[in-house]
């Protein structure tokens, strides 16, 4: 089974630290670039469309993303197409290079909000930090399995070198269901790991595995190397991936400023969902990411299309949420899951959705 994702070229960036502190390892970076960033861009929200003559100032939100992908997609268009500007704040956004990165940047109050992905913020939450999910991004996962030509089954891996991102993370959970489903025991190979998707694909390329679990761009990159997808996380854990976290303190003292921004990221959701937006979505992609035209179409039908990655909204779905941290206890990342109210909460997206009349 092959699937075809995005390519495009990959922006450089600089070598971010990760916190001491974090109980689980890396999560995929993958996300983003193969390379980390601590650089900040400042973006202004604008737009030729939307009028912001009325729009309140409550002033700019920091905001860290592990790096350029098409999980960024609605906050991109909530900024290109004036929604952010509309609700009265601009962006501000920052490259972490990890998820960690991003977890520790929402610990130290150094950015507002982070995308994240679930397992990290939740492994940091059980620790006693200071960090609630507060909004999904990409609630199924994009994850593939990557592989030679001459590996046409995941059973053939078989006492080969897999790699993934980390002992403990979610892309662990991935593999170990895939493997499991395929009837290859995760403890029958040998595991290789690196902590971003760029790595990853860089290891495959150079022989160093005979299997990798990537994200776009790199695996539709890899793809066109010569490298197949031969499974996707999303047939065999349908898990959530990544999701947007915030400090609870700071939510408190910035509730406008807080509902500000998940008003306009629900509004970027739900612009990139109207059919008749697909060009402008697709040309946005391509500008944001660097990725080519044909490889931002193939990213639009698979993101929107198929896996309808996006909640149209913004929750994080609870049970699943519930199931994820349960999986987390079998990697070893704690002895006993924590309810997920020490984690997420829904409560503020569900106010923004109904302050435009979403469900």
């Amino acid at each position: 089974m092959t699937s075809s994702f995005f390519g495009g070229k990959r922006r450089r960036t600089l070598p971010v630290s990760v916190a001491s502190l974090m109980v689980l390892g890396v999560l995929l970076a993958a996300c983003g670039s193969s390379s980390s960033s601590s650089s900040t861009t400042t973006t202004a929200a604008s737009s030729s469309t939307t009028s912001s003559a009325a729009a309140p100032n409550y002033g700019t939100v920091t905001f860290s993303q592990v790096g350029p992908d098409a999980g960024k997609w609605p906050i991109y268009a909530a900024i290109s197409e004036g929604f952010f500007k509309k609700e009265g704040i601009s962006i501000s956004i920052s490259t972490s290079g990890s998820s960690p990165g991003g977890v520790q940047a929402v610990l130290a109050h150094s950015v507002d909000i982070a995308e994240v992905g679930d397992t990290d913020a939740i492994s940091a939450a059980a620790g006693g930090g200071s960090i609630s999910l507060v909004a999904g991004e990409e609630n199924a996962p994009p994850y593939v399995i990557n592989v030679p030509k001459s590996i046409t089954s995941i059973a053939q891996l078989k006492g080969k070198t897999v790699s993934v991102a980390a002992p403990t993370n979610i892309t662990k959970l991935y593999w170990n269901a895939i493997a499991q489903a395929n009837g290859l025991s995760p403890t029958a190979v040998t595991y290789q790991y690196s902590p971003t998707t760029g790595d990853r694909f860089a290891a495959l390329k150079g022989g160093v595995v005979q299997a990798a679990i990537l994200l776009p761009p790199f695996s539709f990159e890899a793809e066109a190397a010569g490298f197949p997808a031969i499974a996707s996380a999303a047939k065999y854990l349908p898990l959530p991936f990544t999701a947007l976290a915030a400090s609870p303190s700071w939510i408190s003292s910035n509730s406008n400023k807080f509902q500000a921004f998940l008003k306009g990221y629900l509004m970027g959701i739900k612009w990139l969902y109207d059919p008749a937006n697909k060009a402008a979505a697709i040309a946005l992609l391509e500008k944001e990411t660097n990725a080519t035209a044909s490889a931002s179409t193939q990213s639009y039908d698979f993101f929107v299309n198929q896996l309808k990655a996006f909640p149209t909204n913004g929750q994080l779905p609870t049970s699943e949420m519930a199931k994820e941290a349960q999986a987390m206890v079998g990697l070893g990342a704690f002895k006993k899951a924590p309810p997920t109210s020490s984690f997420m909460t829904n409560t503020y997206i569900k106010k923004a959705a109904a302050s435009l009349g979403l469900s």
